[in-house]
């Protein structure tokens, strides 16, 4: 089955995400492509989507929401899985996550942790980060658990296999 997994990711974590997915599945074997939202067009070449987006302030990026918002109809034709990734602990999932999932009437939607490596961040985030509460939220490190995402892939795997099938 061809697959798009499409995301928006601003310090590269996601865009990491996106690939160890899209390696699950190349694996498993559907024909995968991994793109940022800003490089995909149309999707008549792809028969289901999973839509990621890196989170910021409790919100995806705004490439991400544009994406879904621009594609809806698209996205409403064939199966859609949503994940996020950032800083947030699974049980804060983001604030678009709900209002996208039931837009596009999305088949999953998961959250998984983030990765953060201060040195890249920009200025802006590196101001930010100075406050004391967003300094104790903001820690350093890689908060992604990869065998959950390769879990996560897994699942989407059999679903498509299972929706071929019948």
């Amino acid at each position: 089955m061809s697959v798009l997994v499409a995301f928006a990711s601003r310090y590269g974590a996601t865009r990491q995400i996106a690939q160890h997915i899209g390696a699950v599945l190349t694996v498993a074997g559907h024909d995968v492509r991994v793109r940022p939202t800003t490089a995909v067009a149309d999707l008549r070449d792809h028969e289901a989507v999973i839509l990621g987006s890196s989170v910021y302030r409790g919100h995806w990026m705004e490439q991400a929401t544009s994406f879904a918002e621009q594609h809806q109809t698209a996205l409403a034709e064939r199966p859609v899985w949503l994940f996020s990734s950032g800083l947030l602990g699974a049980d804060e999932p983001p604030v678009d996550l709900d209002r996208l999932g039931a837009l596009l009437d999305a088949r999953g939607r998961q959250v998984f942790g983030g990765a953060l490596v201060v040195r890249r961040l920009d200025l802006i985030d590196r101001v930010l980060r100075l406050k004391p509460a967003r300094r104790r939220a903001l820690r350093p490190g890689d908060y992604r658990d990869w065998a959950g995402i390769e879990d996560w892939a897994h699942q989407i795997s059999a679903d498509l296999i299972a929706s071929t099938l019948a």
